[in-house]
């Protein structure tokens, strides 16, 4: 089964359910555009669950003619766990390569461009370890911008799908990759990461404030505390 024959047979699946599929998925898609950078992974395998609980069928038929001898109901949950997995793996292990190869991409530039004018950064153990901190930073924070930024575009995408599903009409009309689809996203993804980004300071916010509280509960203590 090629990506397209699968595109075709999630597409299907999806207009038969209808306003079935379209509940779940409209709360997973709400799910990752408020608190996507922290629900991404186990989102991913849920979706991909899911994908599994769809090609289940034509799968479990091909298995048959090597003579296994599953049950039909062990197979569909081996291959949505295996999906599941597959998925969630997939989109940390592309974020980490995203994040590689524009730091590798980045810096390999920098480094060309201060040698065209006379900053050796190879050989000088200087200019090595600064290139070095500055990698280790810029790998930190794109690691922690990417699953936002992921979170975003599946959630826009999840609700259009879910506006499609809900309005009867076919999930192919909007095709990830048209330009009618990026128009009709954009302005969700952008809405999505200042919802994120909002929930990370009230997070933050969170953790900090029972810290504040001990500290100013030890200073009181120690501020009232009797003379011997």
């Amino acid at each position: 089964m090629d990506i397209a024959q699968l595109s075709s047979e999630l597409s299907s699946r999806l207009d038969e359910l209808g306003i079935v599929a379209a509940i779940p998925i409209a709360v997973l898609s709400l799910l990752l555009l408020t608190q996507g950078y922290r629900r991404l992974q186990i989102v991913t395998l849920l979706v991909g669950a899911a994908v599994g609980y769809v090609i289940a069928p034509m799968l479990t038929s091909s298995f048959d003619g090597f003579g296994l001898t599953i049950e039909p109901l062990q197979m569909t949950f081996i291959i949505c766990l295996v999906c599941g997995l597959v998925l969630s793996a997939t989109v940390l292990a592309s974020a980490r390569l995203l994040t590689s190869a524009f730091i590798f991409v980045s810096f390999s530039t920098g480094i060309e461009i201060l040698n065209n004018y006379g900053f050796d950064v190879e050989r000088s153990e200087l200019w090595s370890g600064i290139a070095a901190l500055c990698a280790l930073f810029f790998t930190m924070g794109i690691n922690r911008l990417l699953p936002t930024i992921y979170s975003a575009i599946f959630a826009a995408y999840g609700l259009l799908v879910t506006a499609l599903l809900l309005t009867g009409e076919p999930v192919s009309t909007f095709e990830p990759v048209d330009a009618k689809t990026f128009v009709l996203i954009t302005p969700i993804t952008v809405f999505s990461l200042m919802l994120q980004n909002a929930d990370r300071a009230k997070l933050q916010e969170q953790e900090i404030a029972p810290i504040d509280k001990e500290s100013a509960a030890k200073g009181s203590e120690q501020f009232y505390q009797p003379l011997d």
